[in-house]
């Protein structure tokens, strides 16, 4: 009867373990930011009239295929003279473009940017491939590439104009960084590097416009520091921090949900941001599924996230910062595109605060519940293992008995 009581005790305790996967996220937050579900591409639309030169046209279709192969940025020509209804037409108002051909690059947010594709005196082909080429790479946009497929996030800092302020920033930033990593070994799933910070100096700003265009600044108007995470495929997550915003406590916040369940509940429009303007080639698909053990592009991979993504929530507002419409200027470029527009903000710095802190709190709730399901769940498979195994044994010493 003993003996009977202990194999049952032992099959109990076996079952439990192994019906801990059953209720457990197969992936963490990081790993969904690596999965394609439906990504809202960036636009170039390339304006031409009827008096554009054919070879023009179809060396734009040319170009473009071959340098925007593997990115997020998608084409269109819009014949100005043809197609007056076409909703990109919006953006010619934006802009003083008064020739052709012009392009303007639109990003998923709804902020659109002049793109110089022509200059005097140049190939049209030299030129617009240059261009092309800055709107998907850059130094630190490669950097936090690389970054983002091996470590646990990156914490992008771009530097105001004064030391005092970038330095209480920078030292917030590593604050949180350690905070995570001594975490990290408590998280639902192993991270083999902890997250980094990648300072943009205010040398590299000029080489970054676009990137910083992508979280909505203006690279001559950059006076306070600014603090920014991005993780999978270099996704931003969170609000994008400035001034006192950047603190320990909000950076560490951000950063802890990267490494969570990713069935705990999170606003799916908050963790699943706005990927930069980038290359994904299949270099990094492949190192990506090195480090991960599994393909983010494989079709029941990404059947199986989508089902677990729609039981997030989709409260987030929107976009959690303001912006403005800027034109990425070029030395040689003619005078009338080099004109500034005035400042379009979208949201208040206090609506934005509140909204990161409101974020921040329905996230912690999610995980506590979570937590709190799957502990139940635990001990009802528990209590439904005991008395199977006791309404065994006293079957057994009845057969005995008789």
């Amino acid at each position: 009867m003993i003996n009977l009581c202990r194999t049952a005790a032992v099959i109990c305790l076996w079952s439990f373990f192994q019906a801990y996967p059953l209720f457990a996220c197969r992936y963490n937050v990081r790993e969904t930011g690596f999965v394609d579900l439906a990504i809202r591409p960036y636009y170039l639309y390339c304006y031409i009239s009827q008096g554009t030169p054919a070879d023009i046209t179809s060396s734009f279709k040319q170009i473009s295929r071959a340098v925007l192969m593997d990115s997020n940025i998608e084409t269109e020509i819009i014949d100005t003279d043809r197609q007056r209804d076409h909703p990109s037409m919006k953006y010619l108002d934006l802009w003083p473009i008064r020739s052709f051909p012009a392009a303007v690059l639109v990003s998923p947010d709804g902020q659109s940017l002049s793109v110089p594709i022509t200059k005097p005196n140049q190939p049209f082909k030299l030129t617009l491939r240059s261009a092309l080429e800055n709107l998907v790479s850059s130094p630190k946009r490669e950097a936090i590439l690389q970054e983002v497929i091996k470590t646990y996030g990156v914490v992008v800092l771009i530097e105001g104009t004064d030391p005092q302020d970038n330095k209480k920033a920078q030292e917030a930033v590593s604050g949180a960084i350690v905070t995570i990593s001594r975490q990290m070994e408590m998280m639902p799933k192993p991270i083999a590097y902890p997250p980094v910070l990648l300072v943009i100096d205010s040398r590299s700003i000029p080489g970054e416009t676009i990137l910083l265009w992508s979280l909505g600044l203006n690279a001559d108007q950059i006076s306070e520091p600014h603090a920014v995470v991005f993780y999978g495929r270099a996704r931003w997550i969170g609000p994008l921090m400035k001034g006192e915003e950047i603190s320990e406590t909000n950076l560490t916040r951000i950063l802890f949900v990267i490494g969570s369940d990713c069935e705990c509940g999170l606003d799916m429009q908050w963790i699943q941001g706005t990927i930069l303007p980038a290359r994904w080639d299949a270099k990094m698909r492949a190192r990506v599924v090195k480090t991960l053990e599994f393909d983010p592009e494989n079709p029941l991979v990404k059947m199986e996230m989508s089902r677990i993504l729609r039981r997030g929530t989709y409260s987030y507002p929107g976009v959690p910062r303001g912006y403005e419409e800027l034109v990425a200027k070029s030395n040689s470029a003619p005078a009338e595109d080099q004109a500034d527009f005035p400042a379009q903000s979208r949201n208040s710095n206090s609506a934005r605060s509140a909204a990161a802190d409101t974020v921040s709190e329905k996230s912690g709730l999610a995980v506590s519940r979570s937590v709190l399901q799957k502990s139940l769940y635990f001990i009802a498979v528990i209590t439904v293992l005991v008395i199977a195994g006791g309404l065994s044994i006293v079957f057994r010493a009845g057969g005995r008995n008789s």
